[in-house]
């Protein structure tokens, strides 16, 4: 498309047009404008009339601090200066959980993916020194305009001490940080190519390509270890993508880079999403396609402990963590909408039946096993086939891999379900992770789709030195 057209489309945003009037006007989708707005415009954004935000309250109306391990903020927060202009940013909830949570007054929190400033914005408003990194010059520029805003008088918000923000443009692979120097660190890292924030920029982590990514992951997993103080809290948010209609655990990928680079999981949190939508069209691909909208996101609590525990289990150790589910075979729910997000909401009481019926109806057609470590089902003699198989113990994976792979229809499906176990030493074990790095070189099965059970959490609010793990997984291995 030649460059008189490109402009055009720049000018048109710029008089309000919307994207989907432009897309019809020029033949272009909702990626392409994004594109030319990050490369005529230097960043990014929705809207590249930038104004300074005018400022209606300075904190969350009834702001209540997260305590479960599922976070779900149908408004995105648009208190002080925050707003949704810089695609991608999270919502400033986030930050504010965390920073409530995992420092204190005058502590340090370092912000290595800076972008429009979310986490900068909090620290000014909770009295907390910051220091905000990005690669992307344009949007350091946004973020300190965003950090343009006075509380000196508004008592709700005076500090006896001094705090100060520093913004600087860098690469989080190579910080111009001292050792043991942070508090804490909180950041919301591109995923992969899936959103480009700068053009052809090669530094930028938003322009490589997964394995590109994963390398750079590792290195900023290494240089988080060597800034952050011992027994503090490194925070990062990550999604999953999806090729072919299949998912790529890009989440697990990332959290396995800190882990070996000597982090441990303090909490395992899941963040629901609420912009993609469930019915009509995108509802009715999901039935016909077999496929879930990708509906979460991990925020992964990660702790630098001086002394690094070597022993975390793994999937060899005989522990099960599944003591809900039971053979309910003759309690299939037939009258149901099945899910088509990643992210199913059940309560405490119902949870078992509505994830069973909800795996039977999309995969199964009425050929299904409920398998436990007590099933003596496999009778290899009888040459019986299944298209679903549903695994209560994860530990039966590692031993009876290839009878499940003999089990299965062509094509079939391999449910394992399996939940985060708190350790006695306050850590978080998720077999979940283990289950995936140990099936992901094995060739007879691939995985599909990752879901997230979430069970609706109805006590009232009560101060915990840690979450409560109200959330559930299911992996989704189809035979190859």
């Amino acid at each position: 498309m030649n460059e008189a057209i490109l402009q055009k489309i720049i000018e048109d945003k710029q008089n309000g047009l919307s994207d989907k009037n432009i897309g019809d006007k020029y033949g272009v989708n909702l990626k392409f404008i994004e594109k030319t707005i990050t490369e005529k415009i230097g960043i990014n954004i929705a809207n590249p009339v930038i104004n300074k935000t005018q400022i209606r309250t300075l904190s969350p109306k009834n702001f209540m601090p997260e305590r479960n391990t599922i976070w779900s903020f149908k408004s995105r927060g648009n208190w002080a200066t925050h707003n949704g202009n810089y695609r991608g940013n999270w919502s400033p909830y986030i930050p504010r959980n965390i920073i409530l949570r995992y420092s204190n007054k005058g502590d340090i929190v370092l912000d290595y993916f800076c972008g429009a400033g979310s986490t900068a914005v909090e620290c000014k408003l909770l009295n907390r020194n910051f220091l905000g990194i990005d690669i992307n010059p344009k949007a350091i520029e946004l973020a300190e305009l965003n950090l343009d805003f006075n509380i000196d008088n508004d008592s709700l918000f005076k500090t006896n001490s001094k705090t100060t923000i520093q913004l600087e443009c860098g690469d989080a692979r190579n910080l111009n940080i001292n050792n043991i120097a942070i508090d804490l660190i909180c950041a919301h890292p591109p995923y992969a190519d899936i959103l480009n924030y700068t053009h052809e920029n090669p530094n930028d982590l938003s322009n490589l390509k997964i394995e590109e990514f994963l390398s750079a992951m590792d290195k900023v997993a290494k240089e988080s270890y060597r800034v952050l103080k011992d027994n503090k809290y490194c925070v990062i948010l990550m999604g999953d993508m999806r090729k072919n209609k299949n998912v790529i655990p890009l989440g697990f990928w990332v959290i396995e880079k800190f882990l070996n680079n000597g982090f441990q999981i303090q909490e395992l949190i899941i963040k629901r999403q609420h912009n993609c939508k469930t019915t009509g069209f995108w509802y009715k691909n999901s039935i016909r396609y077999n496929f879930l909208l990708l509906a979460h996101e991990y925020l992964i609590v990660f702790k630098k402990q001086k002394n690094r525990n070597n022993n975390y289990f793994n999937i060899n150790e005989t522990f099960s963590t599944n003591k809900d589910l039971k053979e309910i075979s003759q309690v299939i729910k037939k009258d149901i909408d099945l899910e088509s997000k990643t992210v199913w909401i059940f309560n405490k009481k119902n949870w078992v039946e509505n994830t069973i019926s909800n795996l039977i109806l999309r995969y199964a057609d009425k050929n299904y096993l409920i398998y436990n470590d007590s099933s003596n089902c496999f009778d290899p003699a009888k040459n019986k086939r299944f298209n679903l198989i549903i695994l209560q113990n994860e530990n039966e994976i590692l031993k009876n891999l290839n009878i499940f792979n003999d089990s299965l229809t062509e094509n079939g499906i391999l449910a394992i379900i399996c939940e985060d176990i708190r350790l006695e030493n306050g850590l978080i074990y998720s077999p979940a992770i283990e289950i995936e790095k140990f099936l992901r070189n094995v060739d007879i099965f691939k995985i599909k789709e990752i879901i997230l059970i979430a069970l609706e959490d109805d006590i009232s609010f009560k101060e915990e030195k840690f979450l409560e793990i109200n959330h559930k997984y299911i992996l989704i291995y189809k035979k190859n």
